[in-house]
C-alpha cells in the first residue's frame, strides 16, 4: 500500500511539473514572437517604410516560429498552430508584395490567435472545469 501511494505522488509532481515547465516555455515563446510582431508592426505603420527593416523582422518571425513549432506539436493542438503558421504565411506574402495596409489585420490577428493559445494552455481554474 506504501509503494503505490508514493508511486501516485510521484506521478502527480512529474506531471505537474511537466505541465509548468511547458506552459513556462510557451509563454517564453510566444512573448518573443509577439515582440518581433509588435516591432514589425511599428515598421508597417511608419511613413517612411524601411523595407530591409521590415524583411528583417518578418524573418526574424519565421524563424522563431519554424525553431519552436516541432516542440510545440508535442503538447498543443495541431488546429491552433497551424492558424498562426497560416497567418505567419499570408503576412509574409503581403510584406513580399509590399501590401502593407493588408498585412497589418493579418498580424493582429496572428497576435489574437498566439495569446488565444497562451492563455488556453495556462494552469488556470478557469481551464481546469
Amino acid at each position: 500500500m506504501y509503494k503505490e501511494i508514493v508511486i501516485c505522488i510521484i506521478v502527480v509532481i512529474l506531471i505537474v511539473s511537466m505541465d509548468l515547465i511547458s506552459n513556462n516555455y510557451t509563454k517564453e515563446v510566444f512573448n518573443e514572437i509577439n515582440e518581433n510582431l509588435g516591432i514589425l508592426r511599428e515598421e508597417m505603420l511608419k511613413k517612411e517604410k524601411d523595407n530591409n527593416k521590415i524583411n528583417e523582422e518578418i524573418k526574424k518571425v519565421e524563424k522563431a516560429w519554424s525553431e519552436t513549432y516541432i516542440i510545440l506539436t508535442c503538447y498543443i493542438e495541431h488546429n491552433e498552430l497551424e492558424k498562426v503558421a497560416k497567418q505567419i504565411t499570408l503576412i509574409k506574402g503581403n510584406v513580399d508584395v509590399k501590401e502593407y495596409n493588408q498585412a497589418i489585420p493579418q498580424l493582429d490577428e496572428c497576435i489574437f490567435i498566439l495569446n488565444h493559445i497562451k492563455d488556453k494552455e495556462s494552469l488556470l481554474i478557469r481551464n481546469l472545469f
